[in-house]
């Protein structure tokens, strides 16, 4: 009993250690964000911190067009995956079609490929179809995540079949018995799903810098990247905009972690 006592204790203590390297760089962001430029370099009270760089971010930058372009392309990133990703994996967990074991062979190879290979092969895609600074070129090419496809497909394969065997006793399809009965069974792995692909996208970088040339077009990330470099000697209104950046992610993870903790703890890995 005292030993179980004692690694309860222990591993608290290494979870909080290790939340401290996370937390912390964020902490000073929010502190620097919240500086004026004479205070910038110096340990100042509460009472001597502004929002005056909130302020002067959104009069000097276009960071509300960045904004709904993140907006923008990431909730067509994400519904996409939601409707492709999980459509997939039921497919590839309880239809059985001919080449099923090939299909999800080339799933896992493309979980082994960086992506840095195929920037160059999407790049040249879309300049073939004219979708540079566009919408349509930011989001279609990422619509199928093999990670996310295969994360699906192990849940649903924990799903027992006499449910689907009854389902189909009593007269559903397997459409019917997708959206009647998987779906709401698979609240936890949708949740883990959106909390992935929200995240990756959102604070995705080397596609829209590929993809994008014009900065009407430029989603948070590359945006944040100008601003950078516009006011290098000002690291607080960097910071502002790197809080304003985290904050969606942040309200996110909170609605859905209770559903990602669930989806990891009951998706297996069945085979």
């Amino acid at each position: 009993m005292m030993l179980n006592r004692k690694t309860h204790i222990l591993r608290y203590v290494l979870l909080f250690a290790f939340s401290i390297f996370f937390v912390v760089p964020f902490g000073y962001a929010i502190y620097t964000s919240l500086l004026s430029k004479a205070d910038i370099g110096h340990l100042v009270l509460p009472s001597q911190w502004t929002f005056e760089n909130y302020r002067d971010i959104f009069e000097t930058s276009d960071i509300l067009i960045w904004y709904k372009n993140s907006i923008i392309v990431t909730f067509g990133i994400l519904i996409g995956n939601l409707f492709v990703n999980t459509t997939a994996a039921y497919s590839l967990a309880r239809i059985n079609f001919r080449g099923r074991g090939v299909v999800f062979f080339l799933v896992i190879g493309m979980m082994m490929v960086p992506y840095q290979v195929m920037i160059i092969p999407i790049f040249s895609m879309i300049v073939d179809m004219k979708w540079l600074n566009s919408y349509q070129g930011l989001i279609i090419p990422f619509l199928f995540q093999g990670f996310l496809v295969f994360l699906m497909r192990q849940f649903f394969l924990t799903v027992p079949k006499e449910l689907e065997e009854a389902a189909e006793v009593d007269g559903l399809s397997k459409i019917g018995i997708f959206y009647r009965i998987m779906l709401p069974l698979s609240k936890g792995a949708i949740g883990t799903q959106i909390i992935f692909s929200f995240t990756g996208t959102w604070n995705s970088f080397v596609w829209p810098v590929t993809l994008v040339n014009d900065s009407r077009w430029y989603v948070m990330t590359v945006g944040l990247n100008t601003l950078k470099n516009r006011y290098f000697e000002w690291p607080n209104l960097t910071m502002t905009g790197v809080v304003l950046l985290t904050l969606p992610i942040i309200i996110v993870f909170l609605m859905f972690q209770r559903h990602m903790v669930q989806g990891i703890a009951t998706t297996g890995l069945k085979g």
